[in-house]
């Protein structure tokens, strides 16, 4: 067996490529799903798996970057990992993720996120769940909105309203934690369309100064349920409100979409949404918190000096011992210093304050996990209560981690 991992180079690769994604997660294998995938999928960001000249495997690692406390953080997101069915236990999957990372590292995406369900593959890898997100469903002839939304009005919009868009995604995201940013691309293919096929409704709203301040990006299908007629479910993809009055128009425009069975919002984790309705008993639970996307430090020095630290975090100090089977370049103990807001990270020959893998370190860099939460459940060994206490004002966020995006 002679295995290269390597680009797709030709156009009969990329379409081998986006065959076996789309066989791995029942998508479009067509000639027309592919030129389709071209649209927000390029060339350049695949690797595959080559076995004695024939593809096995594949994935993608789309540029990023990620907010968090304020920075933009580049970050490599690493989508369409798939292996056919005849290839399966090859080992092809390992070593495109191995060499993923080099790649990553080579580009200065210093952070990798991804979306799985199957969180104990990417953890042997260096990748640990590091955010929740919320599915808020609830019937809109039943909740009710607490504050009445004031005068303003809406329009409807398409595609070629992207920045406008991007403008208040952009300012609602990026003091908070998780975000991505957002080329052209996605705006028009990822968001606005369901990855280049299905087009979604989309609505902005302005208040009585005509400024926008709110969107809402929604689409309805029909679903069979116990009822003989099925039900019409409004399912919200992507959302803003920039102020209070945005908020209550917001969800008073999905509200009269009454004709709706139900309607799922994705949110997160700290988001105010059940205080928004008069009752939130009628939100269905459970809310559904499983999920979210997995983040891994794939540039460990750099993805800590690139991360601000709040301003508890000044004078604060740490020496951590960190273990990375797949990414030797962070393995060994690393003192981290913090001054007016920047993170320092040298190599040290010092005892360590706290002993931990790169897995474990993932969520406590981005705020999900608390230090003291990760030495509770045995991720983090610590040497005393005052490291512990040092690396939370450390890793300290304002916000939960939350990403509207997937990928």
């Amino acid at each position: 067996m002679s295995i290269e991992i390597r680009p797709v180079r030709t156009d009969e690769e990329w379409r081998q490529h986006c065959f076996i994604s789309a066989y791995a997660f029942n998508g479009d294998r067509s000639e027309a799903g592919a030129e389709r995938r071209a649209l927000y999928y390029e060339r350049d960001w695949t690797l595959a798996a080559f076995d004695n000249g024939e593809m096995a495997a594949g994935l993608t690692i789309l540029p990023f970057e990620q907010y968090i406390n304020g920075a933009r953080i580049p970050l490599g997101g690493v989508a369409s990992v798939s292996c056919l069915p005849e290839r399966r236990r090859g080992g092809y999957v390992g070593r495109l993720l191995s060499r993923a990372l080099e790649c990553m590292r080579d580009e200065g995406q210093v952070l990798s996120g991804l979306y799985t369900p199957h969180y104990s593959l990417y953890r042997k890898f260096g990748w640990e769940l590091a955010g929740r997100t919320m599915a808020y469903s609830f019937a809109p002839k039943t909740v009710r909105v607490r504050h009445r939304a004031p005068a303003g009005h809406w329009r409807r919009v398409d595609a070629d309203a992207w920045r406008e868009l991007d403008a208040m995604f952009t300012r609602q995201y990026a003091p908070r934690n998780g975000a991505l940013t957002r080329s052209e691309a996605r705006w028009r293919y990822n968001v606005l369309r369901d990855y280049g096929a299905r087009e979604r409704d989309a609505a902005i709203w302005s208040d009585e100064r005509g400024e926008a301040r709110g969107y809402v990006v929604y689409g309805t299908h029909h679903r069979q349920s116990a009822s003989p007629l099925g039900e019409l479910v409004l399912r919200v993809y992507d959302w803003a409100a920039l102020d209070a009055d945005a908020y209550a128009a917001v969800l008073q425009y999905l509200l009269n979409h009454d004709l709706a069975s139900r309607i799922i919002m994705l949110a997160g984790s700290d988001e105010p949404l059940p205080d928004a309705f008069d009752e939130p008993v009628h939100i269905a639970e459970p809310p559904g918190a499983w999920f979210g996307m997995c983040l891994r430090l794939v540039d460990v020095q750099r993805a800590l000096e690139m991360r601000p630290a709040l301003a508890q975090a000044s004078g604060r100090s740490l020496t951590v011992s960190l273990a990375d089977e797949k990414a030797p370049w962070n393995a060994g103990t690393w003192h981290i210093e913090c001054r007016e807001g920047r993170i320092t990270a040298e190599p040290t020959q010092a005892r360590p304050d706290l002993e931990m893998d790169v897995r474990a370190l993932a969520p406590i860099y981005n705020g999900f996990t608390k230090p003291a939460d990760a030495v509770r459940v045995g991720s983090v060994r610590a040497a005393s209560e005052a490291a512990v206490e040092a690396a939370a004002d450390i890793f300290a966020t304002t916000y939960a981690p939350y990403c509207p995006d997937d990928f």
